[in-house]
């Protein structure tokens, strides 16, 4: 896979030039304006990511900021952003922000899927977020009234639903109160595990999901 190259400003007040590197060994970003602004990712220590779109308002809404962060196994964080302002440039930018998602989805976040199926197929337990993946099922944490509580869904119960900006787990036993929303930018690594989850659900011939 040839290694490609995106270059942006992020705002109006920030008009240094931004290149972001992808390629098959590492990601590299030039995020500081000193003699060397680059941080560099190793593909191996890309851990997990989260996006969105940030509106700004101020009484009425004015722009719209994309948003990317991406995490390493160290807790290091890269943000990629750029702005909107009033519609400015706003189709150029949106096609940006889906390029870049799709290239890091293709050249790194596929790949961590791939490996956690692989897991749960040897029968290997493991966590995306806060959802435990084992044999049976999953755990996650379920939101009560006063506190969190940790519950376990087997595989024959579980149901997905999608939306925009975030996807939902339910349990099809007691779906009103058995349930749990992970958000695209909020929430680290929704996108893989809306993929992991929904893999498994389909391998397993749960038909019930969206």
């Amino acid at each position: 896979m040839e290694e490609k190259k995106f270059v942006f400003k992020r705002s109006f007040s920030d008009g240094a030039i931004r290149e972001l590197i992808l390629n098959e060994n590492f990601l590299k970003f030039a995020d500081k304006d000193f003699e060397n602004p680059y941080t560099i990712f190793e593909k191996n220590e890309i851990k997990d990511y989260r996006f969105g779109i940030r509106w700004i308002r101020f009484e009425l809404t004015y722009g719209r900021e994309y948003q990317i962060y991406i995490r390493n196994v160290e807790n290091q964080v890269i943000k990629l952003s750029f702005k909107s302002y009033f519609g400015r440039k706003k189709q150029e930018l949106h096609n940006l922000y889906v390029d870049v998602l799709d290239d890091l989805w293709e050249r790194y976040f596929s790949n961590i899927v791939d490996e956690l199926l692989k897991k749960y197929e040897n029968n290997e337990e493991f966590s995306i977020a806060d959802v435990y993946f084992k044999k049976e099922g999953i755990e996650l944490n379920i939101s009560g009234i006063f506190n969190q509580k940790r519950v376990e869904i087997v595989w024959e119960n579980i149901r997905t639903k999608a939306y925009h900006t975030y996807f939902s787990i339910y349990s099809t036993e007691n779906p009103a109160e058995l349930n749990r929303g992970y958000n695209y930018k909020e929430d680290w690594n929704t996108n893989v595990l809306y993929s992991v989850l929904r893999t498994i659900l389909k391998r397993k011939g749960i038909k019930k999901h969206k």
